[in-house]
């Protein structure tokens, strides 16, 4: 954990175009919890090999408790396996981060504490049952081509620990005796995704060398990240081994919306962007009216616009997202921006305007015409984001340079 920077550094990270780590640190912080947690899974299942502990044995809550404390466990050391190696490299700046690398340690940061929190209910509810798709895919690697020096570190070096707890959880997997040939079955396919795995990992290792040349690290980015998903996907196989001979391809899931009503035609509905449960308090404001018809006005596309929320009502019926919650259990709400619309939880792997997203994450569909009359584009996009209570609200003004 870095100290705190002097003046020089920040004066230095700023003319480098770096940002602070205060926020990613905090996070790192948390790690102790998730190394724990992974000590116990894995003496656990040192103890359930002398008893004749099988992951075909365990009830449905313990193989979730595996599931979720392995996904945690890979997301938090990709995570600080990415800041290490930029302190490493960048000495002079430690406690600040390129946002490229910011983006991409938050990315394998947010979703870490919905896993761990799964674990560690399922830990002592007999009961518990899984919300999300297991086996999940990793969160999306930052879409920077080819991938900074520092990242290419970070991954191997994350790569090499996830191979090594791996190694210990199908060490359990391989002591079992499965009764029956779909137990066969599951137990060759975990071996095949392993051995894929092992490859991949071995490869990029020997192909890296100690200085290696553009070309040269443009392949091992690709052997490294292939090893990395598919330890991911090992791990939570070893798990839930019946879930093996089920793994999808995950594709993008396309929507043709149905017809629907555009601004100036009669059935528009403005508010149908807007959280349903909160829409009856803003038709009451004045002021949200206002935006909300300003919205629509500055829309230059809205037929696009209310073509990825019919994806998003589509999804939410199929049941791979659901309006977030919080920690108590009570609803998050919506965002803080016109058109105030709800934050969702992802279930299951979909693709909704042209996001990738994966389980656990949050996000919002962000449509604004903040600044517009500065300059700034119409956005409407999918903010993938880990979102905290707030008391602001804004109404999404042309005039003013957007801060979120």
């Amino acid at each position: 954990m870095p100290e705190k920077p002097s003046l020089l550094t920040k004066i230095y990270a700023v003319m480098c175009g770096e940002i602070s780590a205060d926020t990613l640190e905090a996070y790192r912080r948390a790690s102790l919890s998730v190394f724990e947690l992974l000590d116990q899974l894995e003496q656990e299942r040192l103890t359930g090999r002398a008893d004749g502990e099988t992951p075909w044995t365990l009830v449905p809550s313990q193989q979730a408790v595996g599931a979720c404390t392995w996904n945690a466990f890979v997301l938090q050391t990709l995570g600080n396996a990415f800041l290490d190696a930029d302190y490493q490299t960048h000495p002079s700046t430690v406690g600040f981060v390129p946002p490229i690398t910011a983006d991409q340690v938050m990315r394998f940061y947010e979703p870490v504490e919905p896993w761990l929190r799964r674990a560690r209910q399922a830990r002592v509810n007999p009961a518990f049952v899984l919300d999300v798709a297991i086996p999940a895919p990793l969160p999306a690697w930052s879409e920077v081509e080819p991938c900074p020096n520092t990242h290419l570190k970070g991954m191997i070096h994350a790569m090499r620990a996830i191979r090594d707890h791996a190694q210990a959880a199908m060490a359990f997997l391989e002591t079992s005796a499965p009764t029956g040939p779909e137990q066969e079955r599951q137990l060759a396919m975990i071996r095949q995704h392993f051995a894929a795995a092992t490859t991949q990992a071995r490869y990029a290792d020997d192909m890296h060398g100690i200085n290696p040349s553009q070309d040269v690290h443009e392949r091992v980015e690709e052997h490294v990240k292939a090893a990395i998903e598919q330890f991911y996907l090992v791990g939570q196989l070893v798990a839930l081994p019946e879930r093996a001979t089920q793994v999808p391809t995950v594709l993008p899931v396309t929507v043709s919306p149905p017809p629907c009503a555009l601004p100036n035609q009669m059935g528009f509905d403005p508010w149908a962007l807007t959280d349903p449960l909160s829409r009856e308090k803003f038709k009451r404001d004045t002021e949200a009216r206002e935006a909300i018809r300003l919205l629509w006005l500055h829309d230059p596309a809205p037929e696009k616009t209310l073509a990825i929320q019919a994806e998003l009502e589509a999804a939410y019926t199929r049941g791979d997202i659901s309006f977030a919650k919080k920690p108590n259990g009570k609803r998050m709400g919506h965002f803080f921006c016109t058109p105030w619309a709800p934050i969702y939880l992802v279930h299951r792997p979909v693709t909704l305007g042209g996001v990738a997203l994966v389980p656990l994450q949050t996000f919002v569909f962000d449509v604004s015409i903040e600044g517009m009359n500065r300059g700034v584009p119409f956005r409407r996009q999918l903010k993938v984001a880990n979102f905290v209570p707030t008391s602001e609200l804004e109404y999404g003004d042309p005039n003013e340079e957007p801060d979120h």
